[in-house]
């Protein structure tokens, strides 16, 4: 697995710097006999139903990071949530409501958010696409692609809500008013995975072609759990039993090294990791025939796409010192036949079970320290009870150095495992002398 720095997200400022906003996203939908009451099961359903909600104009302060989660906001009951939000209402039977926030940011962290509802999906994503396109070009047109978030609700014959939330910041009535707001914790940015059951989006790894799936030179995916945020179990490190399973005493003890799950990178922080890929896969571009290096646009649309599970490696001091992809759904790996999995390995690709292993990220300063064995446990924590099939590919000329096998030999330390090379592809030139000495006739 290649390696390269991580630098600091932007929330984690340094101590000369201020500290930026943790945003998340939250959405919701519920029901009630009026609509008062389907908004604010909407509000428990996002996690923010008993704060007093301050809303703001859609504007994004500088430095600020965006993430989805699905937890509860944690908080004490009435305090007050700074935030923006859409609202949408569906009260006759068999109505639908749709709420959506969208925003872009520039490559400061700042940025703008807009708010729409409407009776369909189509509808609402096109009004934030117009209005984010008009109050960019006014801006400039300095701001990144547009995102957004959506939820719906349909209405079975009692009023349904549908809300988007955008959670800034928590305050205590006793705050000082004057003071800066909080930075925010690592546990606070560890992502809510998706449904371990579902077709999570596919990672690449030192692969061919362009690139829906998160980049990789040569390395593995995993699939994240839901509310992952998870340390490695101190046993681990021992040879113990874990699980049914025995970890030999001779390999690396797994580190004690705080793991959690990012189903998304913000824009700002992913246009920085572009950098790093770039300097640490860049090499294979005249060592490799097949295309190796995603381009900014798609590498980008990876670190953003919620279906690829991003494992981040933690310091004791909060610092991002690594980072592996992992995903199931191979639909978003272009550079790979679907139906080869399908047919070969009908009863997992049933369910779910196919796995594509990503890219690895390392701090220079924690090269040589096992990181991928450590953020490779809570993916086979995951994985596990699925008995699935894990793929990745590699460039031969990294094969050649042994990263394939070193991967392998971690994997075999949590699991009883078979690997199989299934599949190579030949390339192939012919140098062009001259006429032939005895042309055809």
């Amino acid at each position: 697995m290649a390696e390269t720095a991580l630098p600091r997200p932007a929330s984690q400022a340094s101590p000369s710097e201020p500290a930026g906003l943790e945003i998340s996203i939250r959405t919701g939908s519920g029901s009630g006999r009026t609509p008062l009451s389907a908004f604010d099961s909407a509000l428990q359903s996002a996690g923010v139903a008993d704060f007093n909600l301050v809303t703001l104009s859609s504007v994004i302060p500088p430095g600020s990071r965006l993430r989805h989660v699905s937890n509860t906001l944690p908080g004490g009951h009435g305090d007050l949530l700074f935030c923006v939000r859409a609202e949408a209402y569906a009260e006759q039977i068999g109505d639908t409501a749709w709420a959506g926030l969208g925003w872009c940011v520039d490559e400061t962290g700042g940025g703008l958010f807009v708010e729409h509802h409407g009776a369909s999906e189509a509808s609402v994503a096109q009004q934030i696409e117009l209005s984010l396109g008009d109050m960019n070009a006014k801006r400039g047109g300095r701001y990144g692609p547009v995102q957004m978030a959506l939820a719906s609700a349909e209405s079975s014959g009692e009023p349904a809500c549908a809300v988007v939330v955008a959670a800034y910041r928590v305050a205590s009535w006793f705050d000082d008013p004057a003071g800066a707001a909080p930075a925010a914790t690592p546990t606070e940015t560890a992502r809510q995975a998706g449904d371990p059951q579902g077709r999570n989006g596919v990672d690449r790894g030192a692969a061919n072609g362009t690139a829906n799936g998160v980049a990789k030179a040569g390395g593995a995916n995993g699939v994240a759990k839901e509310g992952s945020s998870n340390s490695i179990p101190a046993h681990w490190a021992a040879g113990t039993d874990v699980g049914g399973l025995r970890q030999p005493e001779k390999v690396p003890t797994v580190p004690q090294v705080r793991v959690t799950v990012e189903k998304e990178i913000d824009y700002v922080t992913a246009r920085r990791y572009y950098q790093l890929y770039l300097q640490t896969f860049g090499p294979l571009e005249t060592k490799a025939v097949a295309r190796q290096l995603l381009h900014e646009s798609e590498f980008i649309e990876e670190m953003l796409d919620p279906r690829v599970l991003k494992y981040v490696a933690w310091s004791d001091d909060d610092e991002v010192i690594g980072m592996t992809t992992l995903s199931s759904d191979l639909s978003t790996v272009p550079w790979i036949s679907p139906a080869y999995f399908e047919h070969h390995y009908p009863e997992q690709y049933a369910r779910g079970a196919v796995y594509y292993l990503g890219f690895t990220l390392v701090h220079p300063d924690h090269r040589g320290k096992h990181l991928f064995h450590a953020v490779l446990a809570p993916m086979w924590e995951l994985v596990q009870e699925q008995r699935p099939v894990v793929a990745w590919d590699m460039a031969l000329v990294n094969d050649q150095l042994g990263l394939g096998g070193s991967a392998g030999k971690l994997i075999e330390t949590f699991a009883d495992v078979t690997f199989e090379q299934i599949d190579q592809q030949n390339y192939y030139v012919g140098v062009f002398h001259g006429p032939a000495d005895n042309p055809a006739q």
